[in-house]
């Protein structure tokens, strides 16, 4: 089941039952004091237990059916974006480093965006979704963001990301596509490079986002679960 209870508005962070919104409109005090640059970001479930398993066996143990899987969450929780967005959306990953893109073989966001965009372009009548997975590139390999504050970490991905042909995103509402949805200083310094280079808008949707609380069912568990292995069986996949 999709992520549940009180949540920011704005990056879908889990919030505190009764929390005092700051500004009236449903965001929490990080976004109401700083907005992000993506207009919202949505993401299906918590980054743990069996999620994580399936975001695992696609990122480091390259079981590569797993992102059809996992395309098709990220396309559920980009139905909540939906009503806000144009009928024309171009749907970008986030891109790996040269580097890291060599050691892995394959870039995972650009497997999932293949992915999103086919399950929405069934799904969703109304509304052209075009995948330009040469949009946005990596310019720079980046540090460990993990114990870094939030303005290390834009300090640290800053100057990282780049478009290319400014041309191709100008005047452009962007779905940015990634497996997880930590801080959101990735997706934050993307979208910020996307508006420089004349997106009208961005978007950002994700299978996982790392949360303070638990909120995933033991029915949505072993539905995870029982997908995770049934990914994972050689049969399936070599």
């Amino acid at each position: 089941m999709p992520l549940e209870g009180l949540r920011c508005d704005v990056c879908g962070q889990a919030l505190p039952e009764g929390y005092p919104f700051a500004n009236g409109n449903g965001s929490c005090s990080e976004c109401s004091h700083e907005a992000p640059t993506y207009a919202r970001a949505a993401s299906f479930g918590a980054y743990e237990n069996e999620l994580r398993e399936m975001v695992h066996l696609l990122k480091y143990k390259h079981v590569k059916p797993a992102a059809d899987f996992l395309g098709a969450l990220i396309a559920e929780s980009a139905t909540v974006l939906l009503p806000q967005m144009g009928e024309e959306i171009l749907v970008v990953p986030v891109p790996l480093y040269k580097g890291k893109l060599r050691e892995r073989g394959f870039n995972q966001a650009e497997m999932l965006a293949h992915a999103t965009v086919s399950r929405l372009s069934k799904q969703t009548k109304g509304k052209k979704f075009e995948l330009k997975t040469s949009a946005l590139f990596r310019r720079r390999a980046t540090e460990s963001q993990v114990g870094m504050t939030r303005e290390q970490r834009k300090t640290n991905l800053r100057g990282a990301f780049a478009v290319p042909r400014k041309n191709a995103v100008k005047g452009k509402e962007i779905l940015l596509i990634d497996d997880v949805l930590t801080t959101g200083a990735t997706v934050g310094e993307c979208a910020r490079v996307l508006r420089r280079a004349g997106a009208t808008q961005v978007w950002v949707a994700t299978a996982a986002r790392a949360v303070k609380q638990t909120m995933v069912s033991a029915s949505y568990s072993r539905e995870m679960e029982a997908a995770a292995l049934e990914i994972a069986t050689p049969a399936r996949w070599s």
